[in-house]
């Protein structure tokens, strides 16, 4: 049996809530006076092939769109797929095309509106233009100018629909975080509920009968849209989240990410009284798709295929030779400084240009040793961090950088994961002591930690998150599923790759007394 989340399990609780909900208000309003409209959302895809557990990837999501076009059709219904944002990046493939193939999949599958997210901007303004240009679907960001306060082009805030005699405004917004999340150049990003209620008001006041918010958008600021109740269905990406959530006056649904799942809102509305400033009663029902249980669809099968193959051809591929060799066993880089610690901490040192920087042991899985002379390819790099981690610069205190050290000291007894790899910090601790007190003395490039000074710190997303205690490595960063920008195996395949030649040490970074 599937376990299930806490949080999806509220989920699936609501979305059968709000089904035996319309069921009622279906019989009491009459079907032959309804209309219908249907909302299909999917958000945050980065990878275009299915996890480990079977379900996501392109294929299967394509095999959902077709079902339930066929299905609105069947029942003469509108159905409007949406993707909230968060595609073009961080993947491997997409450090070699910059996203290209993920909008050639999303122009085959055929959206009806795309809202940006952060990472639509990883590879820069111009690439963002590009890809944009290349979309064969209608793109929403109504708080997304240029540095003149223009409108992008090809860009609308809003866009209206009609379906089954209703009139259907769909409102967008970016996410307003992007400038400091991404790199998105010059243009500007301005705060997500003011756009939106501008524009929610413009199309009411336009006619619309039912207001659709698409945004990228943290938790606190959907929450936020959601209780001015000036919109009627939030359809959000960002978090990562399956989320469902229904008070009423507005509904807002997330899709996890990479097309794990998929939900589908199917609304009925019931007219009201007032001729043409008619008010609608309406009722949500959600369906969670898990796609494990869909089959992939052939057609995309064939088109995910050779970009797979392609991926593949790459990176078996020789970058370095190993001057001196390396030893990833799972019991050295959790008890000790390791060469390829040293390494990896290095290369996310000088890809953040940040000060110092602190990996976890256990990230690297690897488990072998590389005598001296092996020739590395980049599918090494991938077998030692398979975990898709993406590089994070924080600005923390050394106080918090203290704390860190401490915690990845604290189970070294354990060979627990948290054992700390580092650059540009030189450590004498003392293994017998209690957790909490071993380290004893922290030097930061030849200088003494000074517990008040901010350093520039390189760690990756599953650590700055709290992963393996490493919650105070956030710092001063607002960090959040969604952060970073780019995949810690790539940063260490670009070091690696330029150096040709390693010769790693083990140099006393952390010494033992």
């Amino acid at each position: 049996m599937r376990k299930f989340s806490r949080r999806q399990t509220l989920a699936a609780m609501l979305a059968a809530g709000a089904s035996i909900a319309a069921q009622r208000a279906r019989a009491a309003s009459g079907a032959a006076s309804s209309s219908h409209a249907s909302f299909l959302l999917v958000n945050d895809v980065y990878r275009i092939d299915e996890n480990r557990d079977g379900r996501g990837g392109m294929a299967r999501f394509a095999a959902v769109v077709k079902e339930e076009r066929a299905r609105a059709l069947a029942e003469g219904r509108r159905l409007i797929c949406v993707h909230a944002g968060d595609t073009l990046s961080p993947s491997l493939l997409s450090s070699f095309d910059q996203g290209a193939h993920m909008i050639d999949l999303f122009n085959d599958v055929g959206l009806d509106v795309f809202v940006p997210g952060n990472h639509e901007f990883d590879f820069g303004k111009d690439n963002y233009f590009e890809r944009m240009g290349e979309a064969r679907f209608p793109i929403l960001a109504a708080n997304l100018t240029d540095a003149a306060g223009m409108r992008l082009a090809r860009h609308q805030d809003q866009i209206l629909i009609e379906a089954d005699g209703l009139k259907l405004a769909l409102v967008g917004a970016a996410f307003e975080a992007t400038a400091s999340a991404s790199r998105p150049g010059d243009l500007v990003f301005g705060p997500t509920i003011p756009a939106v209620l501008a524009a929610a008001k413009s199309a009411r006041a336009a006619g619309a009968d039912f207001v659709i918010a698409i945004v990228h958008a943290d938790k606190a600021t959907g929450a936020a849209l959601m209780n001015t109740h000036a919109v009627d269905l939030i359809l959000s990406g960002h978090n990562h989240d399956l989320h469902i959530d229904f008070d009423g006056r507005t509904a807002f649904v997330e899709s996890e990410q990479d097309a794990n799942y998929v939900t589908v809102v199917d609304i009925e509305f019931a007219p009201g009284k007032g001729g043409a400033n008619r008010s609608l009663s309406w009722w949500p029902d959600f369906r969670v798709l898990d796609t494990a249980k869909i089959d992939p669809d052939p057609s995309m099968l064939d088109k995910v295929r050779p970009y797979q193959a392609g991926l593949a051809k790459r990176f078996d591929v020789e970058i370095a030779t190993f001057a001196a060799p390396l030893d990833s066993r799972t019991g050295a880089v959790r008890s000790g400084e390791t060469a390829i610690g040293d390494l990896i901490a290095d290369a996310l040192r000088k890809a953040a240009q940040a000060d110092i920087a602190i990996v976890n042991g256990g990230g690297i899985r690897g488990d072998k040793i590389y005598p001296a002379g092996t020739k590395l390819s980049k599918r090494d790099i991938l077998d030692e961090l398979p975990f898709g981690n993406k590089t994070m610069l924080t600005i923390v205190p050394g106080k918090a950088i203290l704390a860190a050290l401490e915690n990845g000291l604290s189970q070294i007894e354990r060979l627990a994961g948290r054992f700390p790899q580092v650059a540009g910090l030189s450590i004498v601790a003392d293994p017998a002591a209690a957790p909490g007190a071993r380290v004893k003395t922290v030097m930061v490039n030849g200088e003494a930690l000074d517990i008040a000074h901010d350093y520039r710190l390189a760690t990756d997303d599953f650590m700055a998150l709290g992963g393996d205690g490493y919650g105070m490595l956030a710092g001063k960063t607002h960090v959040s599923a969604d952060s970073g920008t780019r995949l810690v195996a790539l940063d260490v395949i670009d070091y690696v790759e330029a150096a040709k030649v390693i010769d790693a040490k083990v140099e006393g970074r952390i010494v033992f007394r």
